[in-house]
């Protein structure tokens, strides 16, 4: 019964002496004490509003992993045109909106004409009106197919019903177009990447 008094007497005796040490060296009893060598861990990456890669999007009978970015960019944001592969409902998602609110799934589409996009084109039975027309720059994060120009010529079309048209033309000729249609509001669901 001594001995055990004795413990408990000389435990309490050696946190009265560590807090006191503590204290008197400048640091707050709540921190631990940390040892110079240390390496301090780097920030995480911060999310941008909106969707980002490695996201997962739940849409009705599919996951699309967005596993790159194209960043197109004409002194404000136009869009970000995500890649996800392997996805049966489509290969492409596009941020047409900062908050990515405003969402559309596309496919890679072959019946656009050669030359400039017109204003209006029909398309699978849509007619889809110009929505959108520039040059943008361009730049591409995470696993995005082919190496794109640092510059493209983008137009959007569109119908009231959600169909999208988007093609990008590259410098040196190559050109993507693809089409699909908008997601109604409150039908993606989002599984933020790590």
């Amino acid at each position: 019964m001594i001995l055990e008094l004795g413990l408990v007497v000389g435990a309490a005796g050696a946190a009265v002496w560590a807090y006191r040490r503590r204290r008197r060296d400048g640091q707050a009893p709540s921190q631990p004490v940390s040892s110079p060598a240390a390496p301090a861990a780097p920030p995480a990456p911060a999310r941008q509003p909106g969707l980002n890669v490695s996201d997962v999007l739940l849409y009705v009978d599919t996951e699309l992993w967005l596993a790159g970015c194209l960043h197109l960019e004409d002194g404000e944001d136009v869009l970000r045109l995500f890649a996800a592969p392997g996805a049966k409902r489509a290969t492409h998602v596009v941020q047409l909106d900062r908050s990515g609110d405003d969402v559309a799934t596309l496919s890679v589409h072959s019946g656009v004409p050669g030359g400039r996009v017109p204003d209006e084109l029909l398309v699978e039975s849509a007619r889809l009106r110009l929505r959108k027309r520039g040059r943008a720059s361009t730049r591409t994060e995470g696993e995005w197919p082919g190496s794109p120009s640092p510059q493209a010529d983008y137009v959007l079309l569109g119908d009231p019903s959600g169909r999208l048209l988007l093609v990008l033309d590259f410098a040196g000729g190559e050109r993507l177009a693809l089409l699909g249609e908008r997601v109604p509001s409150g039908m993606l669901d989002l599984l933020p990447g790590g």
